[in-house]
């Protein structure tokens, strides 16, 4: 787990490394580069808190599990917690579930509190572009986001949202599911010049209807709004240069550093 968060944290996505051996796994920490030491010593904390939460959730123990969450949240600052936190947990339940060792009942109690605690971060972020008329004239960048049709996985998409909103972009959060000509519309309607998709984290759709669902989607879109994508990627995603490919949450939260507003 220690060797899966430092690499998610050097920008690695966490679905490709986490089936990976010990071994494989040491051996791309040693060829990355290297993590400052008190970087190091916050993700030893991180793993803590990991475990904590497992053990806790383990017990049905909620109350602990969010307080555990609030916690690390303080102690790590936004962008750790989302990225040495919040997805290797939601990696671990995941495949915890699947395994038998944790009943749905806890993976629902678990989605509903990170649910709350990333909605509060991202209101709380979303106070700095409470006059959207004023803060659409001056932003670089105004984000509609959502997952696509058939995708109930929200949790990415989320996430990307606080992410954008932690960097003082205007962001309208659209949850899952959210079929092509509506989100369209919506984005048109919220003033947004560029979606971000969220697709499966995993290849659970067939690439062809997502390559309609993203057609549909660039039929209806503003000719001034870009198009961002995150999770399964099509090879015509990939030949298309319109579409920003994104590999992972560090490489956004690298891109909207790079972003300068008015």
């Amino acid at each position: 787990l220690k060797l899966v968060t430092l690499l998610v944290r050097k920008g690695f996505l966490i679905g490709n490394i986490a089936s990976s051996a010990i071994e494989d796994l040491s051996a791309l920490v040693n060829d990355a580069q290297a993590i400052p030491h008190e970087d190091t010593l916050r993700l030893g904390r991180s793993v803590e808190y990991v475990d904590k939460i497992k053990r806790s959730l383990g017990d049905y123990e909620l109350l602990t599990v969010q307080a555990l969450l609030q916690q690390a949240r303080v102690e790590h600052g936004v962008k750790a917690f989302l990225l040495e936190i919040l997805m290797p947990l939601m990696q671990y339940i995941g495949e915890a579930v699947t395994n038998n060792k944790f009943g749905i009942g806890q993976e629902h109690a678990y989605s509903a509190i990170v649910r709350s605690e990333l909605m509060q971060l991202l209101y709380l972020f979303s106070q700095s572009h409470s006059n959207p008329i004023q803060k659409r004239q001056e932003s670089a960048k105004i984000f509609a986001i959502a997952t696509n049709e058939g995708n109930q996985h929200e949790f990415g998409a989320l996430i990307s949202a606080v992410i954008c909103a932690f960097h003082g972009f205007p962001v309208y959060y659209f949850g899952c599911n959210m079929p092509a000509v509506p989100l369209a519309e919506a984005a048109k309607a919220v003033g947004a010049n560029c979606i971000l998709l969220g697709l499966p984290s995993v290849t659970l759709m067939p690439p062809e209807s997502l390559d309609q669902y993203v057609s549909r989607l660039r039929g209806e879109m503003s000719s001034i709004c870009q198009l961002w994508v995150g999770g399964q990627i099509t090879e015509s995603m990939v030949a298309d240069r319109n579409i920003r490919k994104l590999s992972s949450l560090i490489e956004l939260d690298n891109l909207l550093s790079s972003i300068r507003t008015i």
